[in-house]
């Protein structure tokens, strides 16, 4: 086509061209540059487009309804292919169920509701943000947030030189992960020990280092001199101990601006203040968004639960009580209510034998359980009387105002005996601050009282189902138990 349009613009050109120039050389006249210009260009121009419009207007019409027939034929085909792939999974074998469960040996939460169970217990009287002179919105009035007042009093009284050059949104987070390993600092005492009595029975090399530095198993007397090592510190058979593995889950866009400088430094000050030699620790980052959450938790999960010989620490953390940050946000919703929080697990797979820890909870993770009855009926929750109380034992991780989202929660528990005011939505309390909302809300789980199974539900996963029991607690249904009692 475009060969035709030069072709035909060169001929008229040329023809009229050639008339207007004899005209002119005829009549004696002298054309100025206007002249030349649209006589001998433009007007080529008019009366090509002028002749070939019909022709344009033609192939156009012919192209769009190619393009319709195209069109109809691939959604012909799609429509075809999908149901093809309908009859194939009817006749295909169902995905069998599989399960696979970790051990929790210490929990905590931070959030501006409190700490731990008090967090669960502000969700359930529905409690709501509160104005932050601090934070300012376009119009320089305060704002709503969900600030932890306490972070505050830390970050004034810090005199950590590292953090201060730092943007405030990775300050407040370098706290909130500091805060949570001051809370297990006791596990994690005891988790040291083990590592070095495991180095000393089944790890030569390791327990080489340990024997050179006799810092590290803590033999120093009050004059600063080396003692000798103690005769009770022998090899001593314990569960194969190899690493401390902490996961720090952090927002996606701080991969770029997060101070890796902050990792090598907790490294160092972990081994010098549990005195255990740098090469058992083990640091892993993850960046993680709001979309791929769920997924990317389900992840880690099962992969610790794949770890014979690790014990690991995981922190989830995000904050954006940080003007710099709100500035930007406020451009996309003037209504934004930001955040922060933090949660952390000290856990392990289920094999692991502590030397002198026990766990706290056990975490079950159902996979590929299409049916919310049969799931109940296996785990023995039908008849349990928290389902026969109005006391919310189910944390939903979607948001509740989503119609979609509502739809299919009542369609998955329909029929079964968890109702509406089972119902523990942990989405609206964390504001806009989204990122790794459901992996702190999944993480609350931990903090339902002793006689709860907490469950964890998301319609993101519909298929998969998070179960908290107490540690060796038999799964037998409640009036089973009473029945017991009674005989």
């Amino acid at each position: 086509m475009i060969k035709i349009i030069i072709s035909s613009f060169i001929a008229i050109a040329l023809l009229i061209n050639s008339c207007v120039i004899l005209y002119w050389r005829d009549t004696a006249y002298d054309p100025a540059g206007a002249d030349l210009l649209c006589y001998l260009l433009i007007l080529p121009i008019a009366v090509t487009a002028a002749v070939l419009a019909p022709y344009l207007i033609y192939r156009y019409l012919k192209y769009r309804k190619e393009k319709q027939q195209e069109k109809a034929l691939q959604a012909a085909a799609f429509e075809k292919q999908q149901a093809q792939q309908l009859i194939d999974s009817s006749k295909a074998p169902a995905m069998q169920s599989s399960e696979f469960s970790v051990h929790i040996y210490a929990a905590a939460a931070w959030h501006s509701f409190g700490e731990n169970e008090a967090i669960i217990e502000q969700y359930k009287q529905f409690k709501s943000p509160e104005l932050d002179t601090s934070l300012l919105n376009p119009y320089g009035l305060p704002v709503l947030s969900l600030r932890i007042q306490d972070l505050d009093d830390l970050l004034q009284d810090a005199e950590d030189d590292e953090t201060l050059h730092m943007p405030m949104r990775e300050q407040r987070i370098s706290h909130l992960i500091n805060h949570q390993i001051e809370q297990h600092a006791a596990v994690l005492a005891d988790v040291a020990e083990h590592l070095k009595d495991s180095a000393m029975f089944y790890d030569s090399e390791i327990a080489y280092q340990y024997k050179m530095h006799p810092a590290w198993m803590g033999n120093i007397d009050a004059d600063g001199e080396f003692e000798e090592e103690p005769a009770d510190h022998a090899a001593k058979p314990v569960h194969r101990l190899n690493l401390l593995c902490i996961h720090l889950l952090l927002p996606e866009e701080m991969i770029h601006s997060w101070n890796n400088a902050l990792t090598e430094q907790m490294q160092q000050t972990l081994a010098e203040q549990f005195s255990i030699v740098p090469a058992q620790i083990y640091i892993e980052q993850h960046f993680i968004s709001q979309h791929s959450a769920y997924a990317e938790w389900l992840k880690i999960l099962e992969r610790i639960s794949q770890q014979e010989h690790a014990f690991s620490l995981v922190i989830n953390a995000d904050s954006e009580i940080d003007q710099a940050l709100l500035d930007e946000k406020f451009w996309q919703s003037e209504q934004y209510i930001a955040a922060e929080y933090v949660s952390s697990w000290c856990i392990a797979n289920v094999q692991i034998e502590m030397k002198a820890l026990q766990p706290c909870k056990t975490l079950k993770m159902t996979l590929n359980e299409a049916s919310i009855q049969d799931y109940l009926q296996a785990h023995q929750l039908n008849h349990h009387v928290q389902f026969q109380q109005d006391e919310p034992c189910v944390l939903i991780l979607d948001d509740a105002s989503n119609a979609r989202t509502a739809k299919k929660l009542q369609q998955k528990f329909t029929d079964s005996v968890i109702e509406p005011q089972h119902f523990l939505y942990g989405q609206p309390y964390v504001g806009h601050t989204q990122k790794l909302s459901a992996i702190f809300s999944f993480m609350l789980g931990t903090f339902f009282p002793e006689d709860i199974h907490g469950l964890v539900y998301s319609a993101e996963q519909e298929n998969i189902y998070a179960l908290f029991q107490g540690w060796q607690e038999e799964a037998v249904p409640q009036v089973l138990q009473e029945e017991f009692l009674n005989q």
